[in-house]
């Protein structure tokens, strides 16, 4: 075999952006179950050491893995892939629901990121009164 399609077959199976994005989401699903890698790996009938690695981005997940694990964590599929827009013109409306759409997904992370009880609820209000404000 060339060394050039050896290293570019070994390349494709490289974890990629995506994959981290997934683990990511596996990591954050897990902790909303109140389940342990060691749990969840349990439950799929895996090792931790393997959820470890999938939630690190070190590992792929193949769509049938991925299936039973949104199974598990009771979440849609779409939970653990990013929106993306496919090439094109964009209407307005489509912009603005997948900007809205991206900023949700990074208001639910930095929440979830907060460990400090005075630092979660000093954002709750925040949102309270955010609510309040649009209900007016």
């Amino acid at each position: 075999m060339l060394k050039s399609a050896k290293h570019a077959g070994h390349d494709a199976r490289k974890p990629t952006d995506a994959d981290r994005f997934v683990g990511q989401q596996l990591r954050q699903g897990r902790r909303e179950m109140g389940l342990t890698q060691d749990g969840l790996a349990q439950l799929l009938g895996v090792t931790f050491q393997q959820i470890q690695k999938y939630e690190a981005g070190h590992s792929r997940m193949s769509a049938g893995r991925l299936r039973e694990v949104a199974i598990a964590l009771k979440k849609p599929i779409n939970f653990f892939y990013e929106p993306f827009e496919p090439i094109g013109k964009k209407s307005p409306v489509a912009e603005t629901r997948l900007r809205i759409k991206d900023l949700r997904r990074d208001a639910k992370k930095l929440i979830d990121q907060l460990g400090d009880a005075d630092d979660l609820q000093a954002a709750v209000r925040l949102l309270q009164a955010l609510e309040m404000n649009q209900s007016s």
